[in-house]
């Protein structure tokens, strides 16, 4: 999925806020916008793609806080109300 030009818009004013866009923003993924990112990578110790993801996203403030991280372990089975979870004597 390809971000709207908004969007793009502003993942290029993040880069430039960071330093590594220097071009005005054009909304446009460009060959200027992929290098950025990379470069952006590059310091953030990720892979240097140049594409727009999740963890390049979150690292600019842009992302979700959870992004690339594994999913929760499953929540316990919760004891159904009245029943106990004490052991039984035989």
């Amino acid at each position: 999925m390809v971000p709207d030009p908004a969007r793009i818009t502003e993942i290029q004013q993040a880069l430039a806020r960071e330093g590594f866009y220097k071009d005005e923003p054009t909304g446009k993924w460009d060959a200027s916008s992929a290098d950025a990112m990379k470069r952006f990578q590059e310091a953030k110790s990720l892979p240097p793609t140049g594409k727009i993801e999740a963890l390049s996203l979150q690292k600019l403030g842009l992302g979700s806080p959870v992004a690339g991280m594994a999913a929760p372990d499953p929540q316990p089975a919760v004891a159904a109300p009245g029943s106990s979870t004490r052991p039984t004597r035989p």
